[in-house]
């Protein structure tokens, strides 16, 4: 029998393997998945690693990002220092991939951070790489640099010199690389946290909805806020928040009027079995291109959706979805729609059930990326 391709999982910001974040959710079933396939490697730049024993690294409480440097001039030379340590990277990994005779690298792309692609490309192996946003868009949140604008047409010339990227979301119709390189895909549930469908016969009078995430700023949580104003203080509604740092929006919450409860964090063994409870699982807001892992817990536990109309949403969940317009008051009347018809909230929970837990299970997702992987290996 022949021994499977051997493969690096390569990471390159340290921030992805926080137990806690979303990017260390998708890293693991990744390496998990693609291990079925393939003798798999987990490297944080330079380094072997086991993510088994990662610890949480701590994060900025406020839920906004630390600024490093507002200075233009300071972050350019952050960004210089950087692409220097990336070319000594580079060096190390063309090492690494000889030596133990790596057949392929899948990399999470990170910003101006091409010594992966670099690296390939010297030593003759596929390179594969796993696009989840906009990287020169999401380095704007955290300093200024005169590199901002050139980062977008290197973020642009990689993935379209890689074998292969995997665009999570439809970060591909964003970009409309001219070659056949590319290719969207979701996120995806674990099979084991499904359990049958379930109709909704909570408590009539009173819709109860739930909020999964952290307070950042794309999350949008003003609308949230704005539309349970408009409802206004009554017992129609009950809020339920679970993630961290929303004890601020908690409280806001509280002085509408409308009845909240803060979950916190809740472990991903114990999501399911919590929000199965609960009628409506929302999205506030969403960049038009991100897939968003929630909506795949929301989905596994039969939840309605009720999301903004992001290009995303509408190309994987064209009719699952009960969708508004982005603004708060349309928001607050399509809760309150499916709060006064029940059968049509049952209705969507149960379409979007289907959809996700038929066609979006990780195994499903991995199976099409193995299948490209495989037919660009050098074996």
């Amino acid at each position: 029998m022949a021994s499977k391709p051997i493969g690096i999982y390569l990471i390159q910001e340290v921030g992805c393997i926080n137990p806690h974040s979303g990017a260390y959710q998708h890293i693991s079933m990744g390496v998990q998945q693609l291990s079925h396939h393939f003798n798999i490697e987990t490297y944080l730049a330079t380094k072997p690693i086991n993510l088994a024993t990662r610890v949480s690294v701590k994060t900025n409480a406020s839920g906004k990002p630390a600024v490093i440097a507002k200075n233009p001039l300071r972050g350019t030379i952050k960004d210089v220092l950087s692409l220097l340590s990336n070319v000594k990277n580079s060096y190390k990994l063309i090492k690494l991939l000889k030596s133990k005779k790596i057949d392929f690298v899948y990399e999470r792309a990170a910003y101006m951070n091409f010594s992966g692609l670099i690296a390939c490309k010297f030593s003759g192996i596929p390179h594969f790489y796993e696009s989840n946003g906009l990287q020169f868009e999401g380095q704007k949140s955290y300093y200024r640099s005169l590199f901002t604008k050139l980062s977008r047409i290197f973020e642009k010339m990689a993935y379209s010199y890689a074998t292969h990227t995997f665009f999570v979301g439809s970060y591909g119709d964003y970009w409309q690389i001219d070659k056949d390189n590319w290719t969207n895909v979701e996120n995806g549930i674990e099979q084991d946290k499904v359990v049958p469908y379930q109709k909704k016969t909570l408590n009539k009078e009173t819709l109860q909805i739930c909020f999964i995430g952290k307070f950042m700023k794309h999350q949008r949580l003003d609308i949230l806020l704005d539309a349970l104003k408009i409802i206004g203080a009554n017992n129609a509604i009950k809020v339920h928040l679970i993630g961290g740092d929303l004890g601020s929006i908690e409280n806001e919450i509280k002085n509408i009027g409308i009845s909240v409860e803060n979950h916190s964090f809740v472990d991903r063994s114990k999501i399911i079995s919590l929000i199965i409870n609960f009628d409506v699982g929302i999205i506030c807001g969403s960049p038009e291109y991100q897939s968003c892992m929630k909506l795949f817990d929301y989905a596994a536990a039969g939840c309605a959706v009720v999301a903004p109309e992001i290009h995303n949403l509408k190309v994987w969940f064209p009719n699952e979805v009960c969708y508004f317009d982005g603004k708060p008051k349309d928001f607050a009347n399509k809760l309150l729609y499916l709060k006064e018809n029940r059968n049509i909230l049952n209705g969507y929970g149960k379409s979007i059930f289907e959809t996700v837990t038929n066609n979006f299970s990780w195994k499903n997702i991995f199976e099409l990326k193995v299948s490209i992987i495989k037919s660009n290996l050098n074996t």
